[in-house]
């Protein structure tokens, strides 16, 4: 097996896992809807490589926006974004991002996740087929962090 299989393995059945227990926790169609949605995105696009330490929050966060540029949607990866700026700032930098990384995005990608996070990470996401590098900050938004893991659009 290669070096980083056993690690995305582990944490691919982490985010599983936890999207699993969400799921079970709010038996809503709303819950239902997201699962479904999930897992379209899930076998639509290629898997994100993973080194470092991401937790599920955060692993799961990344995948979406890989997916977003990907797919070139600025609506969806807007809904991802930390409450910080005006709405236009943010609008604006997502489409920046889907220009300059989208088509990359539909490729291989690795995301290499500083340290475990307590307020912030850092996600370096390299784009294999251009070789492009994009930084990525993670923080929990919200006062109390209760709005759960955002990635800054800047």
């Amino acid at each position: 097996m290669a070096g980083g299989r056993p690690v995305a393995a582990v944490l691919a059945a982490a985010l599983s896992a936890a999207l699993s227990a969400a799921l079970l926790a709010g038996c809503s169609s709303g819950a239902e809807e997201a699962r479904l949605e999930h897992s379209a995105d899930y076998s639509a696009h290629p898997h994100l490589k993973v080194t470092g330490y991401p937790v599920p929050e955060t692993l799961g966060l990344v995948q979406q926006v890989v997916w977003r540029l990907a797919d070139g949607s600025a609506d969806r990866l807007v809904k991802l974004a930390a409450a910080e700026g005006t709405a236009d700032a943010r609008r604006a930098a997502a489409e920046v991002w889907i220009r300059d990384y989208g088509p990359a995005a539909a490729g291989e990608v690795t995301a290499d996740f500083g340290d475990d996070p307590a307020n912030r990470q850092t996600v370096r996401l390299t784009f294999h087929a251009t070789g492009r590098v994009k930084e990525l900050t993670l923080r929990p938004d919200g006062r109390d962090g209760s709005g759960g893991w955002r990635v800054l659009l800047t």
